[in-house]
């Protein structure tokens, strides 16, 4: 059995090791909080493992309990970084608060009991539950992310959440060692047989809570940048390359394409700003995707303008879809940044095409043909071409301006 400085000195090497590592990803990361607050988790942690050996210097009895409660700190820092990674209120205030109030329930535990109690078995609990809130930020923030359809490769965050857990129950299952056999402390060291066997498999599962900690960082990173590389940045919908690619991919199935058109956008810029021009264009995508039904492809192609792929309906239920979101748009209400309210409205025109038809600049045309027809019509409106009557050899005059308006008799309103 390894004797108590031994165990120790091990997990303070430990810490050391887990530190640099932390301080290198805060480093190297200009942005994340999350890795400060990481950082500062692992100096805790080492802060507490030094307290512990130099026993010389400071007495155990009172440097073990202090290290024990930054200790605890460390792991409410380390739930910090990952509520500021998933976009959760990250404010140190209830971290801070349950390593106070542990801290204090110890020291009163050994004033009222009369030294019988060390409260060491309270440490353990207040480890737990600070782990228990990073778990718990992980698995909100996983979740959350999956109802937004964004980051499904987030095997590493499960994992991460899986250690925190099992880190987490050995906090728990020490705690009752540690009320029911306290330790005691002979010429200044502590004797506990619970103590020396459980110190160095907590050091291990700590080492891999910062590890795999990193490597969600880095799995979010990654995703991060494959999310940009198809998505718009600012509204979240694909990107004019993305949109067409998944287009392709569902060649040979009938559908409908509809182009939309955010109505007067300029006006918007020009009289709220181009602040509450975004915060329109969000609005805008946002209801759009919540209405989005199975299979729908979703994505900005211009500037104001996006195009919506329905593969599972017809011309009829991409009406009534259309017509529904028309009404949800412009009964929206959305803010400048001077708080005043605006509403917008959108003009839609589609197409219905079958799975013979795979040239998708051509029916992308037709359905431009039919959304100039709704601007045309005084916009705030949805108009359909009926694919049947289209002569396919006029479409493509329509980019430049060739061609007369389509037929009113082909149109549905």
């Amino acid at each position: 059995m390894l004797d108590f400085t031994t165990v120790f000195v091990f997990s303070t090497a430990i810490s050391v090791f887990v530190c640099i590592v932390c301080g290198l990803a805060w480093w190297n990361d200009a942005t994340g909080l999350e890795t400060r607050h990481w950082f500062i988790a692992s100096l805790l942690q080492l802060t507490s493992g030094l307290l512990i050996i130099l026993n010389d210097v400071i007495p155990l009895d009172i440097g073990g309990y202090i290290g024990a409660i930054i200790s605890n700190a460390a792991s409410g820092y380390l739930a910090l970084g990952y509520r500021q990674l998933y976009g959760q209120d990250a404010r140190a205030r209830g971290i801070l608060f349950v390593s106070f109030w542990t801290g204090t329930a110890v020291y009163l535990t050994k004033f009222l009991s009369g030294g019988h109690q060390d409260g060491i078995w309270l440490l353990y609990l207040g480890g737990s539950v600070n782990l228990i809130v990073a778990a718990q930020a992980v698995c909100r923030g996983l979740r959350t992310e999956k109802l937004r359809g964004e980051n499904q490769r987030c095997r590493y965050g499960r994992f991460a959440a899986y250690i925190l857990i099992g880190y987490a129950s050995a906090y728990i299952i020490i705690s009752p060692l540690a009320f029911f056999d306290p330790v005691q402390f002979v010429d200044g060291k502590p004797v506990s047989l619970w103590l020396q066997v459980t110190t160095i498999p907590l050091v291990l599962l700590n080492m891999a809570a910062y590890l795999v900690t990193l490597v969600v960082k880095l799995e979010r990173a990654t995703e991060r940048q494959r999310h940009l590389a198809s998505h718009d940045g600012l509204t979240g919908a694909l990107n004019r390359k993305a949109f067409y690619d998944a287009w392709s991919h569902r060649a040979g199935q009938s559908g409908v394409l509809v182009v939309i058109d955010i109505d007067h956008f300029k006006s918007v810029n020009d009289s709220y700003g181009h602040h509450a021009g975004d915060d329109a264009l969000k609005a805008f995508s946002e209801a759009v995707k919540q209405a989005l039904p199975p299979g729908a492809v979703f994505g900005r192609v211009g500037g104001e303008e996006f195009a919506l792929l329905l593969t599972s309906s017809d011309a009829r239920e991409a009406e009534n879809l259309l017509q529904d979101l028309r009404n949800v748009v412009t009964g929206m209400s959305v803010k400048a940044r001077d708080d005043r309210a605006f509403s917008i409205s959108f003009s839609a025109g589609y197409v219905g095409f079958d799975p013979s038809e795979t040239d998708m600049d051509r029916i992308f045309a037709a359905a431009d043909r039919a959304l100039y027809a709704a601007k045309n019509g005084g916009r705030d409106r949805v108009v359909g071409i009926d694919p049947g009557s289209l002569l396919w050899r006029d479409v493509g005059h329509l980019r430049s301006g060739e061609g007369s308006p389509a037929n009113p008799a082909q149109m549905s309103a």
